[in-house]
């Protein structure tokens, strides 16, 4: 399934995940802490360039693998994602002197990359977002606000998805809609975290846009055209949040499994048990077939090719497949896997986060429903 260099990739940041350590990450965590050691090793090692194939020579398929590996070790690194999604859409879309301004200072230095689309009242429907770009002279003047903008205080820079034509204003819902990356700490920009509980040390915030004031070269591509750039490039935060989820999913199984070894209930190890034991087979096979699915996926994009169908389905059975394991876990587990000191029920609230999040199951569902099967539009 993978070649030599592509298994040492995984391998390596698995590798990375467990020396800088579950207890770090929850550490970091509580105390409200950029994980920097973490970010050091990536960088030391050369995987904060994979997937820019302009810096390593390496495709979404790596990105995805270091994504993967860092989750086997217990640690979902969202802020890599969402840089790797937005570099993705810079250095396909946007130009020379903006990849030498904020793509390769991510690979060289380890500088991150907050992506902030979600808008409360919004929700799902990106068409309906309402933090505006106003043109003017040499620029333009950004004012509205993002929610559930992960790490975005601590990133180095944004990528602001914003319209520069009102909804009300156009015939075509797509029409409208621009994309802008500019350095987090412009003026006018500000943070409030929100009251958010994953136990990661990647603070979700609200970002608040106050007459931000941007210049033609904050814009990626052409004005109004923003769709064209961000469907293409949103078909990669799927597969890394498959990543993420298989691995994760990888790692909360393990533990199930040693524990399930060595438990025992009866006079037997309750890994003997089928009701235990086929459930583990089962969200075995499950994270497997999730993988082959993400990996295709990422191998089709790097070769060209139109994801969507691919990267939506490994997507959805990869959360489902995540999701499968942690519940086995909490069984086998049993009443210590409420204990947090366990550090299992810790893993729910991100693991379950990828069934909703960044795109719901459902819209997940209806895409397939309709761009695969053919069938109508269903809402």
């Amino acid at each position: 399934m993978l070649s030599e260099e592509e298994a040492l990739i995984l391998k390596t940041a698995e590798k990375i995940g467990t020396m800088v350590g579950r207890d770090y990450w929850l550490r970091c965590a509580r105390e409200k802490k950029s994980p920097d050691m973490l970010w050091g090793e990536l960088l030391k090692t050369n995987l904060t360039s994979a997937g820019v194939e302009r810096v390593s020579g390496t495709g979404l398929l790596e990105a995805a693998l270091v994504q993967e590996g860092l989750a086997r070790a217990g640690l979902p690194v969202l802020q890599f994602l969402t840089t790797h999604l937005s570099r993705t859409v810079i250095a396909k879309y946007g130009t020379g002197q903006q990849f030498e301004r904020f793509v390769r200072p991510t690979c060289e230095q380890g500088k991150k990359i907050s992506f902030c689309i979600t808008e409360s009242e919004a929700g799902s429907n990106t068409w309906r977002i309402r933090t505006f770009a106003k043109k003017r002279d040499g620029g333009y003047i950004l004012n509205g606000q993002k929610t559930f903008i992960t790490g975005a205080r601590e990133s180095d820079y944004l990528l602001i998805v914003a319209r520069t034509k009102r909804y009300e204003e156009v015939e075509d819902k797509k029409d409208g809609i621009s994309l802008f990356v500019v350095e987090a700490n412009n003026s006018g920009i500000s943070f409030e975290a929100l009251n958010i509980e994953l136990y990661s040390p990647e603070t979700q915030y609200t970002v608040y846009f106050d007459g931000v004031e941007l210049s033609d070269e904050n814009l990626i591509g052409e004005v109004d055209r923003g769709v064209n750039y961000l469907f293409d490039c949103l078909n990669v935060e799927r597969i890394l949040i498959a990543a993420c989820s298989i691995g994760l999913g990888e790692y909360v199984l393990r533990r199930a499994v040693e524990y399930a070894k060595q438990r025992v209930v009866f006079d037997k190890p309750i890994g003997s048990y089928q009701g235990l034991q086929f459930r583990m087979a089962r969200a075995k096979a499950h994270l497997e077939a999730a993988r082959s699915l993400n990996y295709n996926a990422a191998r089709l994009f790097d070769g060209g090719g139109k994801v969507g169908a691919e990267a939506n389905m490994a997507k959805l059975v990869a959360s489902e497949a995540g999701l499968e394991a942690f519940e086995i876990a909490m069984q086998t587990f049993g009443g210590n896997a409420y204990d947090l000191d366990t550090d299992i029920i810790t893993f729910y609230p991100v693991i379950r986060l990828f069934i909703t999040a960044p795109v719901t199951n459902e819209l997940v569902l209806s895409y397939i429903g309709r761009h695969v099967l053919g069938l109508p539009k269903s809402y």
